[in-house]
């Protein structure tokens, strides 16, 4: 079995967030970025880990790239 992981830039809220959750549903373990929020971050984490799927959050701003 290959383990799928995803990443989802802006996965802090909005669009993101539901995409992010909705991938964990579906079997991936998922890495999100956010830029300023990092509270809201660890909540999607703690979202996503709570259906036994792996998450990480990564500050990342891609203005600064």
């Amino acid at each position: 079995m290959t383990n799928k992981i995803a990443l989802v830039t802006g996965g802090s809220r909005g669009l993101g967030k539901e995409m992010a959750l909705r991938l964990a549903e579906n079997n991936r373990n998922v890495v999100i970025t956010y830029v300023s929020n990092k509270e809201a971050a660890d909540g999607v984490v703690h979202e996503i880990e709570s259906t036994g799927k792996q998450a990480a959050a990564l500050h990342f701003d891609a203005n600064n790239i």
